[in-house]
C-alpha cells in the first residue's frame, strides 16, 4: 500500500471522529441552554401560578368575610368567585375546599377533616364555622429549547389558603374610642355603647356614608392625658398618621401605652385634616379606658373598629364647636362630647390584615388574611 493512502485513510478518520465529538458538544450545549432557559421560565410560571392561586384563595375568603358582616352569600357565590379569578389566571383548578381560621380543611359540620374529604367550594354548602378557602391551581406551558431535548411542556402548581375573620391588625390611627366611658365633664353619664352604635352603608362615589353620623370625644377621664396611642416608640405621634406602623394583636384584650408626646393631639389632626373622607383602622377600649395612671396611662384595648373620618378637631384649635353635640346635630356616643373629638361614621369593612378567632362584634372590622 502506497504510504499516502494510508495517511488520507487516517486523516479521513479522525475528521469523522471530530465530527462525531463536535455533534455530542453541541447536544451538549442545547442541553445546557434549554436548562438555563427552561429553568427561568419554570421559575417565572411558578410565581404567575402561585400569585393567581393567591388571589383566588383571597376571593374566595373575601367572599366570606362579606358573609360575616351580614351579606347574603352562598356557596355558589364563594364557587364563583374562586373560578373567575382562577380562570382570569389561566389556571386549571382543582376543586377548592374550606377551612376553619386557623386554615384548616373542615367537613360540612365544621369538623377539621383531611383535605381529601373536606368539603368542597361549589358543594352547595357553606359549612359551620367556615372561615377560610384552601385552593390548588396548576397551569401546563410549553417550553422553547427544551422541545430539542424531549421536553415539549411542564407543569407548574400552587397552594394558598386564605381566612377571615375579626381584625385584630394592622396599619392603626393612634387614638383610641371608648365603648363606654364616662363623659369628658365626668358627671357618669355613659352616653351610647358600642352595642348600640349603628353601622352605615358605603355611599355613592365621593359621598359619605349612608347612617348616623357619630361624634367621638377624644378625652381624658381623670389626672391622664388624651386618649392617643403610642403604637410605635420610634415614631412621633403625628409620624405614626404620615407612616401608619404596622401592628398586630395576637390576643384581646391587651394594653397599648399612651403617647406622651407634646400637643400630640393638634399634630394628629393636622395629619388627619389632610387624609379625611376615608376608613381608618381604630382601635377602642372599654370601660378600662381610665386614664388616672398619669404620665403612665394605659389603654385597654379590646377589639378594633373601622371609622370613616368626616373631620377632627382638637382643643384650643378654634373649633370647639364642631365637637358640641348640640351645634354639631350629632349623635355623641358619650356623654356630651369634649373640646377634642373626631366625626364619622362606624362602617363594616373588609381589609387585609392579621385576623383572629371569636364572634364579630357589632363594630369589629373584618379582614382577609393570606396564611399560605
Amino acid at each position: 500500500m502506497h504510504p499516502s493512502s494510508t495517511s488520507h485513510g487516517t486523516r479521513r478518520a479522525d475528521r469523522g471522529q471530530i465530527l462525531v465529538i463536535a455533534a455530542f458538544g453541541m447536544i451538549g450545549l442545547i442541553s445546557m441552554a434549554a436548562l438555563v432557559l427552561e429553568g427561568g421560565n419554570a421559575y417565572a410560571q411558578q410565581r404567575v401560578v402561585q400569585n393567581g392561586t393567591d388571589a383566588a384563595a383571597n376571593a374566595g375568603a373575601t367572599v366570606l368575610a362579606r358573609r360575616l358582616a351580614g351579606a347574603a352569600l352562598t356557596d355558589v357565590d364563594v364557587a364563583g368567585a374562586v373560578t373567575t379569578i382562577a380562570g382570569a389566571n389561566s389556571l386549571d383548578q382543582e376543586p377548592a375546599y374550606y377551612t376553619d381560621v386557623q386554615g384548616r380543611p373542615i367537613d360540612v359540620t365544621g369538623y377539621v377533616v383531611g383535605v381529601d374529604v373536606a368539603a368542597k367550594v361549589g358543594g352547595g354548602t357553606i359549612p359551620t364555622g367556615a372561615q377560610g378557602v384552601g385552593v390548588r391551581g396548576t397551569r401546563t406551558f410549553g417550553t422553547f429549547l427544551g422541545r430539542a431535548i424531549g421536553f415539549n411542556s411542564f407543569d407548574a402548581s400552587a397552594n394558598a389558603t386564605a381566612i377571615t375573620g375579626r381584625l385584630v391588625g394592622g396599619n392603626f390611627l393612634p387614638v383610641v374610642f371608648p365603648i363606654n366611658i364616662v363623659d369628658c365633664n365626668t358627671n357618669g353619664d355613659l352616653g351610647t355603647g358600642e352595642a348600640a352604635w349603628q353601622l352605615s352603608q358605603p355611599g355613592a362615589t365621593g359621598q359619605h356614608p349612608t347612617g348616623v353620623e357619630y361624634l367621638v370625644p377624644l378625652c381624658k377621664t381623670g389626672t391622664g392625658q388624651f386618649m392617643i396611642l403610642d403604637l410605635d416608640v420610634d415614631m412621633s405621634c403625628d409620624e405614626e398618621v404620615v407612616t401608619p406602623p404596622s401592628v398586630a394583636f395576637n390576643i384581646f384584650p391587651t394594653f397599648v401605652n399612651g403617647d406622651q408626646g407634646n400637643d400630640c393631639l393638634k399634630k394628629i389632626t393636622e395629619e388627619v385634616s389632610k387624609k379625611t373622607d376615608r376608613v381608618y383602622m381604630i382601635p377602642i377600649c372599654d370601660v378600662d379606658c381610665s386614664t388616672t395612671g398619669g404620665g403612665n396611662a394605659k389603654y385597654k384595648i379590646v377589639r378594633i373598629a373601622a371609622f370613616y373620618v368626616d373631620y377632627m378637631s382638637y382643643q384650643n384649635g378654634g373649633n370647639n364647636n364642631q365637637c358640641d353635640p348640640v351645634a354639631t346635630g350629632l349623635v355623641a356616643i358619650a356623654g356630651n362630647g369634649s373640646s377634642s373629638c373626631m366625626a364619622g361614621w362606624f362602617v363594616r369593612y373588609v381589609t387585609r390584615g392579621p385576623v383572629g378567632a371569636g364572634p364579630i362584634g357589632n363594630s369589629d372590622a373584618i379582614g382577609v388574611q393570606l396564611i399560605q
